[in-house]
């Protein structure tokens, strides 16, 4: 079990120390974990993590023997965000990073709940569009975070998110993470306490030739660390991609499924 996905106080949206973030982990039995502190120089607004600070945080916590990784969570937009957030991570002994996009045409949907006025299909498809674009910026990203963040912030009675939404942008972005040695995540908390979705679309993946994926609870506290994952595990077994990644300086590690 990994948890590759999960914040510290060292990011604005988080207060918990590594330390406590890795015990609660310990104490669930996971294997290992990688802490992504935000970098959204997207437009949000949002102060970039000290990764410095986490670093050396992580640094301690491995000296005792913590099966613990250094990692971001990268926020996607145009090119003059992946510049720079490549600028701001410059120097930095990086395991792993995600890249994200949080805003959809400039707009968080985590604070700004009016574009749900409009039909989910609609909105899910222009977020889809908006990934689409932004992997493409240029910046070098290992895996793609949360393609459904858009269904966390939702609004709506079924806020799931399927393969029917856009077949045709998915297997876009399934191409050129495939042609460009990138994977997916599998991502725990836009489910929060509803059913899990997702199989018909890492079958979609598994189809356009995805190997492999991560998976991540996004914790913000120790309460939420390794949430899930377990069920996260099963999707990906039952869609037929072969490993799970892990990453030590930015090159993947695979553990067969």
């Amino acid at each position: 079990m990994f948890d590759y996905h999960m914040h510290t106080v060292f990011s604005f949206d988080a207060q918990s120390a590594p330390a406590a973030m890795y015990a609660a982990a310990k104490q669930r039995g996971l294997r290992e974990i990688c802490f992504t502190d935000h970098v959204d120089l997207d437009g949000s607004g949002f102060p970039p993590a000290d990764l410095r600070g986490l670093a050396n945080a992580v640094r301690t916590l491995a000296e005792t023997g913590a099966s613990v990784r250094f990692g971001a969570e990268v926020s996607l937009a145009d090119e003059a965000c992946a510049q720079a957030s490549t600028a701001y991570l410059d120097g930095l002994p990086l395991d792993f990073v995600i890249g994200s996009v949080h805003l959809m045409d400039g707009v968080d949907p985590y604070e700004q709940k009016e574009i749900f006025q409009q039909p989910k299909e609609i909105v899910y498809k222009k977020y889809l569009e908006c990934i689409d674009s932004a992997i493409r910026s240029g910046f070098p990203f290992s895996v793609l975070g949360h393609y459904d963040y858009i269904a966390k912030c939702a609004v709506y009675e079924d806020r799931s998110f399927s393969l029917e939404i856009a077949p045709d942008i998915f297997d876009r972005i399934f191409d050129f993470l495939v042609a460009n040695g990138k994977g997916l995540e599998v991502n725990t908390a836009s489910w929060k306490d509803a059913p899990s979705w997702g199989l018909d679309i890492l079958r979609r993946y598994r189809q356009r030739g995805g190997q492999f994926v991560t998976i991540g609870s996004d914790a913000h506290t120790p309460e939420r660390v390794g949430n899930r994952l377990d069920e996260a595990i099963q999707l990906v077994r039952a869609a037929g991609i072969p490993y799970l990644a892990t990453f030590r300086a930015m090159q993947p590690v695979f553990t067969q499924i």
